[in-house]
């Protein structure tokens, strides 16, 4: 005595095969995370938003005629307000990314060459980093 509940015979085979009457892809199921982290995603999109639309310039608050002891003033003032030790705790990948785009605002606008070369891209509408901490986070 055989026992095919819940079973079909499958046409044109052996009767002692059965398959189920459900397919197997109704019966695997998809994986589900517990838990999405939207808050990162979140801070990446308005980091990405406001490196489009500023300039280093308007990243240190300062004119582009500004001069070096200004530019020097503007990042130490920044540099301490974003420095990744004085970071509010849920804030923390968001402080260390504006203090990376702050040294590297630094970095750009301090040597008079490179800054030479943004404000002569930034006058064309190309907004380029400069430092190479931005060259290795892009190459990946």
């Amino acid at each position: 005595m055989r026992c095919s509940y819940g079973l079909t015979a499958i046409p044109g085979t052996d009767a002692r095969l059965f398959s189920p009457e459900t397919s197997f892809l109704q019966l695997r199921r998809t994986f589900q995370p517990t838990r999405i982290k939207f808050g990162s995603f979140k801070i990446k999109a308005k980091i990405d938003e406001a490196r489009k639309e500023m300039s280093f310039y308007e990243l240190l608050g300062i004119s582009e005629t500004g001069t070096s002891l200004e530019i020097k003033q503007a990042y130490k003032q920044l540099a301490r307000k974003y420095h990744p030790d004085v970071s509010p705790p849920d804030r923390v990948e968001e402080y260390t990314e504006r203090f990376i785009r702050v040294q590297e605002a630094y970095e750009t606008l301090s040597d008079p060459r490179t800054r030479a070369l943004y404000d002569k891209d930034l006058a064309l509408g190309i907004h380029l980093a400069f430092s190479a901490r931005r060259r290795y986070q892009d190459d990946e």
